[in-house]
């Protein structure tokens, strides 16, 4: 039998196979809800609401900077960073929008903050679906909700862009201190980060915020590999796109945020895994995993010798479990009812109604199973529904047998009876 591996070695590797689990599963998650068909809808949503968006970015900047062409000026850079090179189609627009004398009345700023409502209510039926998150709300609550995230949004947006004066006078563009040019990678990549997870954070609620931090972390990751990838597509295929005519620059806007949005429900995706935590890890135990951290299954898993007593009759039913290898026999009063084996519940019935123990189970062998608490098992009912049903199957198939046994039983003792009576009629 191989030695275990050393503490220092198995860490890294449990941390490996988390991570590549995490993935995987993310990745499941992308495909199982069709996340790419959502991208579609809300590039859709994402195209009518890019201009007002902007507009009112940069009415904001010129409030906060107190010049409407410095606000130009950083919308400008924003819309670069944001739109690989197309970004002067989309600036010209802005700016022939903000240079309109009428364009900044109240009436126009609430028209435009309302076009928001579409785009960030698709995003939160979306993120919501994929976190299990069920909330039934009036619809004009919602719709004010939508607005306020909305704006807030544009808000965080104008205070980094902002923040943007300040970067340059300390990188030197404009005098003062020189910082190494990566700093500005480190800073643009951190706050991209920042202002996913307030994305994030806005619509999942109850989530731990750590996991939140790696669905950006994510997000961020590929939003900085993308912007490469689709610069090289265009200047490899330098033609891409001409079918659309006079709309190519449209086309290729609508496509950079059809993938952008994309990679932010992949990422999205990643934080929906991690927060599936123990009902993730029980599932792929269940399913035969053999991959997963030993610091999970060493959690999770009893390991009980021949002989052990997994419940005793007339206990508290506070746990259930599943039969990974082994078999255990079930017991009352005594007498056993039957032997349960690998890919099995037990225990279940008297857990779901929070009763005592209608009976005990015993290990026949050494056995190996998943131990499912309370907690975890809101946590499967809520992600994996499957799962139940299968258990709820389980003991469907129990009782039936249990009923036939019971008949059969019960079929001599009524025979006897039968003769009996038969006997004392001929008396």
């Amino acid at each position: 039998m191989a030695s275990p591996a050393p503490a220092w070695y198995q860490r890294p590797v449990d941390v490996a196979r988390h991570g590549w689990m995490i993935l995987c599963e993310a990745g499941n998650g992308f495909v199982h809800n069709s996340d790419f068909r959502q991208a579609s809808s809300l590039a859709f949503y994402s195209t009518i609401t890019l201009l007002p968006t902007l507009l009112l970015l940069t009415f904001l900047l010129g409030l906060g900077i107190g010049s409407s062409h410095g606000a130009l000026e950083r919308t400008s850079v924003l819309i670069h960073q944001v739109v690989p090179r197309f970004g002067e189609v989309v600036l010209r627009e802005v700016q022939d929008l903000a240079n309109y004398p009428r364009t900044a009345g109240i009436l126009n700023v609430v028209v435009l903050a309302w076009t928001l409502t579409p785009l960030v209510g698709s995003l939160r039926e979306v993120l919501e679906g994929m976190f299990k998150i069920h909330r039934e709300r009036p619809v004009l609550l919602g719709k004010l909700l939508d607005l306020l995230i909305g704006v807030s949004f544009i808000t965080g947006l104008a205070g980094v862009a902002g923040a943007g004066v300040l970067v340059d006078v300390l990188t030197g563009s404009r005098g003062g201190i020189r910082l190494p040019a990566w700093l500005g990678f480190v800073l643009a990549f951190a706050v991209t980060v920042a202002l996913v997870w307030g994305v994030f954070a806005f619509f999942t609620t109850r989530i731990r915020p750590a996991h939140l931090l790696a669905g950006a972390f994510a997000t961020a990751v590929l939003w900085f590999l993308l912007r490469p990838a689709f610069i090289l597509l265009l200047t490899y295929d330098q033609a891409f796109g001409m079918a659309f005519g006079a709309f190519r620059s449209i086309f290729l806007v609508v496509l950079w945020l059809y993938y952008s949005l994309a990679m932010l429900l992949l990422g999205a995706e990643v934080a929906a895994a991690m927060h599936r935590g123990e009902a993730l890890l029980i599932r792929k135990l269940m399913d035969g995993g053999a991959s997963l951290p030993t610091y999970s299954r060493d959690r999770l898993i009893l390991e009980a010798p021949a002989g052990w007593v997994f419940c005793r009759e007339g206990e508290p039913g506070g746990e259930m479990f599943f039969v990974l290898g082994g078999t255990v026999s079930i017991r009352k009063g005594g007498e056993e009812l039957a032997r349960v084996g690998k890919g099995t519940f037990f225990g279940e019935m008297t857990f779901l109604l929070g009763m005592e123990r209608s009976a005990s189970a015993v290990a026949l062998e050494p056995c190996r199973c998943v131990v499912v608490h309370r907690k975890n098992f809101e946590a499967l009912l809520r992600e994996f529904p499957g799962i139940v049903r299968d258990m709820l199957e389980e003991m469907a198939r129990r009782l039936r047998d249990n009923s036939a046994r019971s008949v059969a039983g019960k079929a001599p003792e009524a025979a006897a009876e039968e003769d009996e009576a038969e006997l004392v009629g001929r008396k």
